[in-house]
């Protein structure tokens, strides 16, 4: 995609703000030139209509997914060592950046795809691309955790992986639409995290005790 001039720039964060707050259906070429300060025409210079505002958006949001996701290697060191709630905590998904703008976006770019999921085949499509690519991250780092003797074998990786990510998705449905939002803030979502990382914990080999949970330390529970 290539980089926003000062107005299309303009354009592209007043369709985000809007289309997030009202639905793609509600906002009009007209309320963006409302909000931006031009005529409706001037749009068109940048943009052929809505719909190529909205598959800016898109791209923009396939393009800058995976910049917080931690690298594999480095999870994988992570998972030989780390107590179970550190290893769940830092497979969230999180946005957060030093970049406020790219933060909000990211934020308000993925209340617009949940809000699509239904009703847009691009929508759905980055949904689904993105939920599968993550449990594959998720697996991926905990067979590691099963070569290196950390984890038991017989632990369902793929089903803790995809219990892992949906409970991550479902929540953020609904806490991304808050810009103020940080992983772990919402009560529903300390007690799920609190559930999985019992969970995992009971999966490893010497498994370091957390303060705050019950998970036993020792073999896994058979």
């Amino acid at each position: 995609m290539a980089e926003l001039s000062e107005t299309k720039e303009l354009i592209f964060d007043a369709f985000i703000e809007l289309t997030s707050a009202l639905g793609y259906e509600t906002v009009s070429m007209r309320d963006i030139a409302r909000k931006v300060g031009i005529k409706v025409p001037s749009i068109y210079n940048h943009f052929e209509g809505k719909h190529r505002i909205l598959e800016y958006v898109y791209d923009y949001y396939k393009k800058h997914y995976f910049d917080n996701r931690k690298p594999i290697e480095e999870m994988k060191k992570l998972i030989e060592t780390a107590p179970a709630p550190d290893i769940i905590r830092t497979f969230a998904r999180t946005y957060e950046t030093d970049d406020q703008k790219k933060y909000v976006r990211m934020i308000l770019i993925t209340k617009i795809i949940n809000m699509r999921i239904f009703q847009d085949p691009a929508a759905n499509t980055i949904f689904d691309e993105h939920n599968k690519d993550d449990i594959g991250y998720v697996i991926n780092v905990l067979q590691h955790g099963v070569d290196q003797g950390r984890i038991d074998p017989s632990f369902d990786l793929e089903t803790f992986a995809i219990v892992l990510i949906d409970s991550y998705t479902m929540m953020g449905i609904k806490a991304f639409a808050q810009i103020s939002y940080q992983v772990g803030q919402l009560d529903q979502e300390k007690s799920l995290l609190a559930m999985l990382s019992r969970l995992l914990a009971s999966a490893i080999y010497n498994g370091p005790v957390t303060t705050g949970l019950s998970a036993d330390n020792g073999a896994p529970a058979g």
